[in-house]
């Protein structure tokens, strides 16, 4: 039996914690690859939106963030932001435990300022995506683990490993 690639072990279980739909995992995946390539892992997916109200998923792997957007009538899927972690700038996030999501702001390469609403499922996966981020952005040898698919009821923030 062939072996599967890193993308292909970790963006299952990534998915599966954020809760998505079967046909929206099947409308962005392909573009999602294609920007991540084989070999990278990933460390979360959500659904998240922009001012435009569009609906996107995000991906964040250990080298790149990856968001998608979805047409509302043909729900075709377009690249909307493809940058390398080191390319982003000003990048802040603000934890909402109330709302269980995370308000996501970056600078691209380009100079446009980019801000997301993240949407999570509950407060642990709302905590695991800010860890995460803080691993990507605030530590600098810092290296993000790849989403694994647990059984936990926890409203607390999860443990996470340094790799």
């Amino acid at each position: 039996m062939e072996a599967l690639d890193t993308f292909s072990r970790t963006f299952p279980p990534a998915t599966a914690l954020a809760k998505l739909s079967g046909s929206m995992v099947a409308r962005h995946v392909h573009v999602l690859r294609r920007c991540a390539g084989d070999r990278d892992a990933v460390a979360v997916v959500a659904r998240c939106t922009t001012r435009g109200r569009r609906r996107n998923v995000l991906m964040l792997t250990r080298g790149r963030l990856v968001v998608t957007s979805e047409s509302a009538v043909l729900r075709r899927v377009s690249l909307h932001l493809n940058a390398d972690l080191h390319q982003l700038a000003d990048v802040t996030w603000t934890p909402e435990p109330d709302r269980t999501g995370i308000q996501l702001g970056l600078t691209a390469i380009d100079g446009v300022r980019e801000n997301f609403w993240v949407r999570l499922c509950g407060t642990a996966e709302m905590w695991r995506l800010d860890e995460v981020l803080r691993q990507a952005f605030r530590t600098p040898w810092g290296v993000m683990e790849p989403a694994r698919q647990t059984v936990r009821h926890v409203t607390a923030r999860p443990e996470l490993r340094l790799v």
